[in-house]
C-alpha cells in the first residue's frame, strides 16, 4: 500500500511539473513581442494566383468557367471583367476559393 501512495505521488509531482507554465521574469520589450508575432503574420500568407482556362458562360446572374479538361465549371467573382468574354475561350488567372467554388479574378486573357 506505501508503495502505490508513493507511486502515485511522484507521478503526480512529475505531472505538475509537466504541465505547470514556464515564465520569464524579464519583461517583454516591444521588440520582443513584434518578433514573436512575425512568424505567424507570414504563415498567413494569401493564397497564390492560379491559372485556369476555359469557355467563360452566363449562369443566372453569374459568369462562370467552363473547364473542358476536368469537365468542371468554377464561378467567377467579377462579372464585369469576365461579361465581354461571354461564349470565348480564355486563360483566367485568379486564387481559388475550394469552400465557394469561386475564383477571385486577377485578369481575363482571351485566346485566339
Amino acid at each position: 500500500m506505501r508503495r502505490i501512495f508513493i507511486s502515485l505521488a511522484g507521478f503526480a509531482i512529475l505531472f505538475a511539473f509537466m504541465a505547470a507554465p514556464v515564465q520569464s521574469s524579464l519583461p517583454l520589450t516591444m521588440e520582443a513581442m513584434t518578433t514573436m508575432t512575425t512568424p505567424t503574420l507570414q504563415s498567413q500568407a494569401q493564397p497564390e494566383a492560379k491559372t485556369f482556362t476555359g469557355t467563360i458562360l452566363k449562369s443566372g446572374d453569374d459568369f462562370v468557367l467552363s473547364e473542358t479538361a476536368t469537365k468542371s465549371r468554377y464561378t467567377l467573382d467579377n462579372a464585369e471583367k469576365a461579361s465581354p468574354y461571354e461564349g470565348k475561350t480564355v486563360k483566367v488567372t485568379g486564387t481559388f476559393d475550394v469552400a465557394s467554388n469561386l475564383i477571385h479574378v486577377e485578369t481575363i486573357q482571351e485566346i485566339a
